[in-house]
Formats: C-alpha cells, structure tokens, sequence
C-alpha cells in the first residue's frame, strides 16, 4: 500500500481516536473542546476525511497534542490492527487496488467488526512471520492469484499489441527482427541498445539484461544469449515503453524486488513479448489445425514450436494464456523446475495453478517432488544425454498424469533444455490441462494410446504407492498422518466404551 491520501487519512483517524481515548474524551467533549461537529470528528476517525491545517490545530489543542503530533506518520498504537498491517514490510506491498479493494474497505472492515477483523489481520501478520515470508515472495504469489482472477488472458494487452503492429507495420515487415525492434526503441523510445559479456562482471554473468536510466535510456543485453532469447529482452524493453510503465525492475532476471508495481509491470512487459512474438490470432489458428491430428505428433509440436522466433519457456507461456481464453481449457497448471546436472534435487522456479489438485508450492522445502512428474522424467532423460556426450538443445514428451486421491487426471507437455547462462543446469518446463469434456472435444489425439499415462503425486513423503521404482523417500508425512487418524480412532473409542450407561 503507497502512503497516498487514503494512507494519510487513515493514519490520522487512527492518531484522533487514540489520543481522544487516552485522555477519556467522548465524540461529544471533543466536538465542545474543538467546536468541530461529532459527525464531522467522527468521519476523521474512520479516515474519511482529512480535515484543513487549521483545523488540524484545533484538535491538536482539543487533545493537548502538537500539530507535528497529528501529522506525523508514526503511530504509537501497536494495538491497532490497522497500524500493524500498515507497519507490516510484506502488507505494505499488497496490491490491493488490483484485487478491487480500497484500503477504505480495510478501514470499515476493522470499524464494523473491530474484534474479529483484528484478530484476522493478526493472523495474516503472524504467518509471514512464522514462515519467513518474504516480501518478494508474497509480491508474487500476489501476481499469480492475479492471474488466476483474469485465467491468465489480458485483453487490454493483446489491444496494445495489435495496435504496435498496425503503426509499425512498415518497419516490422512480416517477420519481427532484432534489427527491427533495436531500431524503434533507438528511433522511436530514444533507448540504447548494446551488446555485451556480462560474465566478465562475476556477479552478472547469470543477467540477461540491465537497464540504466538516463539520458538516452541504455539496454544492456547479455550477449551470451541465444539470438531468440535477445529479441525477446528487446520485445520486452518495446512492451515498457508502449505500456508506458515507468516503475520496472533494473535487471533482468531481478535482482531485487522493490514493489508490486516492479513486479506487475514486469508481467505486463513479458506478456506484451510474448503477444508481439506469437501473435493472438495467428497462434489460435495453427492450435485449431494441430488440435485436429488423430494422434499426438512430437515432430509436428516441434515444428509450430520452431516456426515462430520464441523460446520454449516463452511458447509453453502463450499456450497457458490463449488455451483456456480461446479453447475452455481453463483448468490448468504451469510448472518449471531447474536441475543440477550433479544433483538428484529439483526445484520449483516458477508456477501457476489454476486447479485445486496440485499445490506445488505447499511442498515443504526438505519433501522430494514426485519424480513421476512428466518435468522430471524428461530432466533425467536429457541429463543422461548429456553424459553420453550428446547435447540436444531441447527435448519434449507428453504424459497423462491421475493424481493419487483424486478422480482428476491432466494431459502434459512437458519441454526440457539446458539454460544458457547457468553452467550445468537444466529447465523442465510442464503445462498440463485437465482432461475435461471441453479439452476431448478440442484435442483429438487426447486419447492418443501411445502417450504414456502414470499416476503421480506431490512428494514421496505425501505418497502411499507403495511399488513405485521412482521413491526416493519414505511417505514420512503419510505415516505421521496415518499415526494421528488412529490416535484420533483410539480416542473416540475409549471415549465411548467410558460413557456411563
């Protein structure tokens, strides 16, 4: 939350009623000692109004307090659930304007039910803290639930897009270009763009980009990177100035998180890309024609993948965005691990989850993720290519995933390849949609029998599969679950056998 008026009001409501209080004064007393109306002291106090300097003396006066007293942003009520969230480093972040909340709506909330809104916001506070919550973190599980609310489809941004596309029709040609994209930010956005080897600077050899304000703006692209993956920073760099957005991280990937807005507008730049290097329509109709292929075709997947100038990530990314807008698929999960070559550990990097099935990242940090998922089998598969001596730029599968405990079942895509600007290190990325009635009357190679089917779950430690080659742990948390249902059993049964008759 920015300190605005609305942050302003509310901190000096919360300031009146607590100086009132702790002189003893009633709304009628303070309204005699300041000759301002009860209504009118009452509107201040639930941050409604934020009256003039010279009636901000008069209560100062009223309330024996200096006007810096009153106008100071520090609040001495740690009581105040509203202090304690607007103190809060994580709270002060939320956005709540993007969710359709005021921080008015906050404020009446405390007003109305003052008890249970309090202990509530506690809460909230409690679990950031007793979880480490960091603020970074919290910005972008924000984002996701975000996207979540739109199923991942921005209508204004795809606008955006088509209309760059009319207006620099000419400089585009048909097909987007590095050259092209560096002469319009350079011509059009007065940005410089340089290629450089940023692994000469130890600590940012792993930045695709850094962008330094000034006077011409300056884009700093890693030139380690793949050509695709610079025209996609450069896409990105054209999606901030035409989006207009101002407040933007400084690298890419960040460094540091600073707001919501870094964070959002970061979003709305990579979308922008990702609608400008796979245009709407044009993606929609090749879905439309590979959708209607009897049996699932890697080859053919390959193809539309490599006839447009993006990046597996970045492709993967669009499907998650037009599928469920255009197709109904709007049951979904996206999911990406990265994995050391020398190392058995795979971690969550980035995800989004449309579904209530799969809670990725609700797996404790010391739990092994299911090493059935599609993501893992296709990160072995290239790490043993790798040792072989091969070094396959990417390679792809599909997998019908059932989740244990569950009657829901995912078709999956699954993309793996070795990162670039990380040294022996490889990316799984999955995007799966539940097989639904809306996706068997999309894809007809659903039922394909050639794509494997496997029953999976979130960790070994949460799975009771008792034949699985793939275990790597004991189901520790399914035992200690098991252990707590039967003291529960026990319980009620001595319970029962102890009434008295």
């Amino acid at each position: 939350m920015e300190l605005n008026s609305e942050s302003l009001r509310f901190i000096l409501g919360i300031k009146v009623k607590q100086y009132r209080q702790e002189k003893g004064l009633s709304l009628k007393e303070l309204s005699a000692a300041t000759s301002l109306s009860i209504s009118y002291l009452s509107e201040i106090e639930k941050g409604k109004k934020y009256p003039k300097p010279e009636k901000i003396i008069l209560l100062a006066q009223g309330l024996d307090k200096t006007f810096d007293d009153m106008v100071s942003l520090h609040i001495e009520d740690g009581d105040n659930p509203i202090t304690a969230l607007l103190n809060s480093p994580v709270f002060n972040e939320f956005p709540l304007h993007q969710f359709g909340i005021t921080l008015t709506d906050v404020f009446d909330l405390v007003t109305n039910t003052p008890s249970k809104a309090g202990a509530f916001i506690r809460t909230l506070l409690e679990i950031g803290r007793n979880y480490d919550m960091q603020v970074e973190h919290f910005l972008l599980a924000s984002l996701r639930s975000y996207q979540k609310m739109h199923m991942n489809y921005f209508k204004d941004i795809e606008e955006e897009t088509r209309k760059f596309r009319m207006e620099f029709d000419a400089q585009l040609k048909e097909d987007i270009s590095n050259p092209s994209l560096e002469a319009i930010l350079s011509s059009t956005f007065q940005v410089k763009v340089e290629y450089k080897n940023l692994s000469k600077e130890p600590e940012l050899g792993s930045l695709r980009s850094i962008w330094i304000k000034g006077e011409p703006d300056k884009l700093i692209i890693n030139e380690r990177l793949q050509p695709v993956q610079r025209l996609f920073i450069l896409a990105k760099e054209v999606g901030y100035r035409v989006l207009k957005l101002e407040k933007r991280p400084t690298t890419s990937s960040w460094m540091q998180v600073e707001s919501f807005d870094h964070v959002y507008n970061n979003f709305k730049s990579s979308y922008f890309a990702g609608a400008l290097l796979l245009p709407e329509d044009q993606m929609v109709a090749d879905l439309k024609i590979f959708f209607t292929n009897k049996d699932w075709d890697t080859n053919r997947f390959t193809d539309l993948l490599t006839s447009y100038n993006t990046t597996p990530e970045m492709f993967l990314h669009r499907l998650s965005q037009l599928l469920p807008h255009h197709f109904g698929m709007q049951r979904m999960h996206y999911l990406r691990l990265q994995n050391d070559r020398n190392s058995e550990q795979y971690q969550i990097t980035k995800e989004l989850n449309t579904t209530n099935i799969f809670v990725p990242r609700g797996i404790g940090g010391s739990e092994h993720h299911c090493r059935r998922w599609v993501s893992v089998n296709l990160l072995k598969d290239l790490k043993e290519q790798q040792k072989s001596g091969d070094n396959p730029g990417l390679i792809i599968s599909t997998q019908r995933s059932h989740f244990m405990g569950s009657d829901k079942e995912f078709f999956n895509i699954a993309i793996a390849r070795p990162l670039t600007l990380s040294d022996g290190v490889n990316s799984g990325m999955t995007l799966g949609f539940q097989l639904d009635k809306r996706l068997k009357n999309e894809i007809v190679f659903w039922n394909d029998t050639s794509i494997p089917k496997m029953h999976v779950n979130e960790s070994c430690e949460r799975c009771s599969l008792e034949d699985c080659e793939s275990r790597v742990a004991p189901p520790l948390q399914l035992i200690e679950k098991e252990r707590h249902r039967q003291k529960i059993n026990s319980l009620d049964d001595y319970i029962e056998s102890n009434k008295e008759p």
